[in-house]
């Protein structure tokens, strides 16, 4: 159990380390959209290709962040009726809603790698500024591959509260 929790905080802060891109682009989408806006108020001209900027950045803020909500565990888990299942049965359930889970980021992890595929081979760019669209999403990709294991990691733990009471406490201490 020692191992698990080392490996539990390990992952937490490898997630955290892959949010920091998610801290970067909102603070950098924040500067540039004020100074966007001030020169326009001020100036009448505008950041060129700020919107699409904007967009992009968005992406990868969104994606980096999703491994980190799922160590932080403040992702929606419909908790609130299995809670007073036995045990085994409740984390049971709760392992089979963590595999579809897995099995949804697998597929979307699959579809963002299909789609970097496709942007890199057609050439896709951005319509103001022409940046290649691909390393956005290598960004989606890396990110929900790193979202996926962390879903992997929980269900895991899952399927062992299953048998064990140890685990079982230490998931029910996350759930609200």
């Amino acid at each position: 159990m020692e191992k698990v929790q080392k490996f539990h905080t390990a992952v937490g802060r490898f997630t955290q380390a892959v949010a920091l891109i998610s801290f970067i682009c909102v603070v950098v989408m924040m500067l540039m959209n004020v100074a966007d806006v001030l020169m326009g108020y001020l100036f009448s001209t505008h950041i060129l290709g700020a919107y699409e900027l904007t967009q992009r950045l968005l992406m990868c803020a969104v994606f980096t962040a999703f491994a980190y909500g799922q160590s932080k565990k403040s992702h929606i888990n419909m908790t609130i009726v299995i809670v007073h299942f036995p045990r085994s049965l409740r984390f049971a359930l709760f392992t089979l809603m963590s595999i579809l889970s897995v099995l949804a980021a697998g597929v979307m992890t699959y579809a963002a790698a299909v789609q970097t595929g496709v942007s890199a081979s057609t050439g896709y760019m951005t319509e103001v500024l022409y940046i290649p669209l691909w390393p956005f999403y290598v960004v989606e990709t890396v990110a929900m591959g790193i979202f996926t294991l962390a879903l992997i990691f929980d269900t895991v733990l899952s399927f062992i509260a299953i048998f064990r009471e140890d685990y079982a406490k230490m998931i029910q201490a996350e759930w609200s």
